[in-house]
C-alpha cells in the first residue's frame, strides 16, 4: 500500500503525499514514478533544500508565487509555470512570504530519464511555462490518482502518463526554443533539404551560405530543435532510403550503399548495423519473410 504522509500545520489539510517504492519489472523497464503530491500552503515557510537524490522532480505551480535555486541561479515562478529538475544536483525551491503557492508535482525514474532530462536541460533553463497550462495539471492529476489507488495496471498507466508529460514538454520546447518563428521556419526548410538531399556530401558551410545563416548558429539552433546534429538526420534518411530498397528491390547492398549516398559498401554495413541492431541483410531476411 501507498504511504501517507502527514503536513506541518502550515500545510491546508486538503494537501496529499503519495511515497511509492517500483516493481523491479518497473525499474528496469518504465519510467517508474517515485512521489506524486498535490499540496496549498497556508502559510509559507523557509522551503526545501535538497541534493543527491536519485530522483527527477517535475513541478507545476498551481497558485501563487515562489521560486527556484538551481544551477546556481535564482528562477522566480508564478503560477501556471513548472520546473524540471535533476535532484541529483543541489536545489531548492520555496514560496513567495507573501503569496503561499499551491503545487502539483511527480518525483520519477527511470533508465531514460537522464537522457531525456539532457535533452530539456539544453534548452537552459529548468523553468517553463506551458501554452496550455491545464494539460501538465490534467497528467499530474492523473498520475496522483493512479499513485493513490495503487497495483500493476496503476503503475503501467503512470508510466505512461509520466511518458506522455516528458514527450509533450519536449516538443514544445523544440517548436519554441529561442528561434522566432520565422527563423523555425527557416530550420524547417534546412531540415527538408538535408532530407531531400541526403545522397549528397555538402558540407555545413555549403548549407549555411544556401540558407545565409552562420554555421555556428545553424548546427546549435538545428540540434537544440531537432535533438539531433545535421549530420546525424542525414545519415538517418540515408539509412531509410536504405531500408526501403533492401524491403522493395532486389539491388545489391553495393548497390544500394551507392544509392543512399555512402562511398563504401563497408561504411555503409557498419552504420546500418548501428541504427538497426542489425546487419542489413538480416533486415531484408527479416522484412521480407516468406510469401
Amino acid at each position: 500500500m501507498p504511504e501517507y504522509s502527514s503536513f506541518p500545520p502550515f500545510y491546508d489539510p486538503s494537501s496529499l503525499r503519495v511515497i511509492l517504492t517500483p516493481s523491479a519489472f518497473a525499474r528496469q523497464n518504465l519510467f517508474f514514478l517515485q512521489e506524486a503530491g498535490h499540496i496549498r500552503l497556508v502559510q509559507s515557510h523557509a522551503g526545501t533544500q535538497r541534493s543527491s537524490l536519485d530522483s527527477f522532480l517535475l513541478v507545476q505551480v498551481a497558485a501563487g508565487s515562489g521560486q527556484l535555486q538551481y544551477d546556481g541561479k535564482v528562477w522566480p515562478l508564478r503560477a501556471g509555470q513548472c520546473f524540471w529538475v535533476d535532484c541529483r544536483r543541489p536545489h531548492g525551491y520555496r514560496s513567495a512570504d507573501d503569496d503561499p503557492w499551491e503545487l502539483r508535482w511527480v518525483h520519477f525514474n527511470g533508465r531514460s530519464a537522464p537522457a531525456f532530462y539532457k535533452l530539456f536541460a539544453a534548452g537552459g533553463t529548468p523553468v517553463f511555462t506551458p501554452a496550455d497550462t491545464g494539460a501538465p495539471a490534467r497528467r499530474l492529476d492523473t498520475v496522483l490518482e493512479l499513485a493513490r489507488h495503487w497495483d500493476a495496471t496503476a503503475e503501467l498507466e503512470a508510466s505512461a502518463e509520466i511518458a506522455a508529460l516528458l514527450a509533450g514538454i519536449l516538443a514544445a520546447r523544440a517548436r519554441s526554443g529561442s528561434d522566432t518563428a520565422p527563423m523555425a521556419a527557416r530550420l524547417e526548410e534546412v531540415r527538408a533539404y538535408v532530407i531531400a538531399h541526403c545522397t549528397e556530401n555538402f558540407s555545413l558551410d555549403e548549407l549555411a551560405a544556401r540558407f545565409y545563416l552562420s554555421k555556428y548558429y545553424l548546427a546549435r539552433s538545428f540540434k537544440q530543435r531537432y535533438g539531433e546534429t545535421i549530420l546525424d538526420c542525414r545519415l538517418s534518411a540515408r539509412i531509410d532510403m536504405a531500408k526501403q530498397m533492401l524491403r522493395y528491390t532486389d539491388l545489391t547492398l553495393g548497390q544500394i550503399a551507392a544509392g543512399c549516398g555512402f562511398k563504401e559498401q563497408a561504411y555503409f554495413t557498419r552504420r546500418f548495423r548501428a541504427a538497426e541492431g542489425q546487419t542489413a541483410t538480416a533486415y531484408r531476411r527479416a522484412w521480407r519473410g516468406k510469401g
